[in-house]
C-alpha cells in the first residue's frame, strides 16, 4: 500500500473514531435550572412545567429542574444568577428586569396599557422584538413574554376611594415608577422583596400591598390583608428568560428546542392566567375577602398622569412611550 494510500485510510479511521464521539458530545444529557419565586399553584409554574414538557418532547437530551418559591433567591438575585449562569432559565417581572434593562422601566407606569389586549399586542410587536435585542446584551436569552396580570391594592383596612389611602405603608416593587406612583397618589410606597411580604403584612410592618390577583390568592395574603380593591393601574409584563451563557452552549438544534419551548410554554401561559383572573374575584369573596371597585376611579388616573411626565425621561422618552401606546 502506497504512502499515500495509509495517510488516506488513518484519516478515515480517524474520522470515524471521532464522529461517534462528537455526535454523543452534541446528544450528551443537560439539565437545566429553572427558577421563580411563586408557590406551585401559579400560572408561572405551570408555565415552567408545560416547557420542560414541552422541550422533552423537542430534544430529550435536554430536561429541565424547576425551583419554585423563590428557592433560588428573590428576582434580582435570579436575574444577576441569569447573567452569571449560576441559573440556567428563571420568570421575572419587567419591573425587576428593568434595573437590569431599562427600556423595561416603562411597562411600570401607571395607565399605560388600555387592556391586556393592548398589552399582548406590544410584546409581539417589533418593541418586543427590539427589547429581546436588549436582553441580550445585558446576558439574558428571551424565550418569551407572559401575563402577570392586572396589578391592585389589597389592605388590612378598607380603602374603597383616594382618601382612603392617604399615608398608608403599601408594600411595593423596587421600582422608580411604582415607588412615585403610590408617593403620589398618597400613600407611602415601601419596597419589601416578594419573599418577605407576607410577614410584612402579618406583623403590620406595611398597611398594604400592590400586585395582581392571582399572586394575592397564590401567596394566601388573604389570610392577612382581607380588603382587595380593584384598580387595575397596572397590566403586568413578564419575561421568560435564559442565561445566555447557557443558550451559547446548545447546539443549534438544541437552542431552536428551547426558543420554541418558550413561545408555546408563555402563550399557556397567557391564555391560563386570563381564565384565572375571570374566575379569581368571585372565589375571593367565597373566602371571606371584601373586593372594592373604587368610586373615584377617574381621580386615581389623573393623580398618577403626572407621574408619567415626571418619568418620561427615565424610562425611555416621550417618543418611546408614544410608541407603545400607539400599537393596536
Amino acid at each position: 500500500m502506497s504512502i499515500h494510500r495509509r495517510a488516506i485510510l488513518a484519516a478515515a479511521v480517524a474520522l470515524g473514531l471521532a464522529a461517534p464521539s462528537l455526535a454523543q458530545a452534541q446528544s450528551a444529557p443537560r439539565k437545566l435550572t429553572f427558577a421563580h419565586v411563586l408557590e406551585q399553584d401559579h400560572p408561572y409554574h405551570h408555565m415552567a412545567l408545560r416547557f420542560a414538557e414541552e422541550l422533552k418532547t423537542l430534544d430529550p437530551s435536554l430536561t429541565v429542574q424547576i425551583y419554585p418559591a423563590g428557592q433560588l433567591g428573590d428576582e434580582r438575585t435570579l436575574v444577576e444568577g441569569l447573567q452569571t449562569g449560576s441559573v440556567d432559565i428563571a420568570t421575572v417581572t419587567s419591573a425587576l428586569t428593568a434595573n437590569f434593562v431599562p427600556q423595561f422601566r416603562a411597562f411600570s407606569l401607571p395607565f399605560l396599557f388600555r387592556d391586556v389586549d393592548h398589552l399582548f399586542a406590544v410584546m409581539d410587536s417589533e418593541i418586543g422584538d427590539e427589547l429581546a435585542k436588549e436582553m441580550e446584551k445585558k446576558g439574558l436569552i428571551k424565550l418569551g413574554y407572559g401575563y402577570g396580570g392586572a396589578r391592585d391594592l389589597y389592605t388590612h383596612a378598607p380603602v374603597a376611594k383616594l382618601d382612603d389611602l392617604k399615608g398608608k405603608r403599601v408594600r411595593t416593587m423596587e421600582n422608580p415608577a411604582i415607588v412615585a406612583t403610590w408617593n403620589k397618589l398618597g400613600a407611602v410606597s415601601t419596597p419589601i422583596s416578594w419573599n418577605d411580604v407576607y410577614v410584612s403584612l402579618q406583623q403590620k410592618l406595611v398597611d398594604g400591598g400592590e400586585g395582581t390577583g392571582v399572586s394575592y390568592k397564590s401567596m394566601n395574603f388573604q389570610a392577612v390583608a382581607p380588603h382587595y380593591t380593584r384598580i387595575n393601574y397596572i397590566f403586568s409584563w413578564h419575561n421568560l428568560m435564559m442565561a445566555k451563557s447557557t443558550f451559547d452552549s446548545l447546539t443549534p438544534a438544541q437552542q431552536q428546542a428551547v426558543l420554541k419551548a418558550g413561545d408555546i410554554a408563555v402563550r399557556f401561559e397567557r391564555k391560563l392566567f386570563l381564565e384565572r383572573e375571570e374566575a379569581l374575584f368571585k372565589e375571593l369573596q367565597k373566602m371571606g375577602v371584601t373586593v372594592h371597585t373604587l368610586k373615584d376611579a377617574d381621580a386615581w388616573a389623573e393623580r398618577a398622569a403626572s407621574v408619567i411626565d415626571a418619568q418620561a425621561d427615565k424610562v425611555g422618552g416621550k417618543a418611546w412611550i408614544e410608541r407603545i401606546r400607539a400599537v393596536r
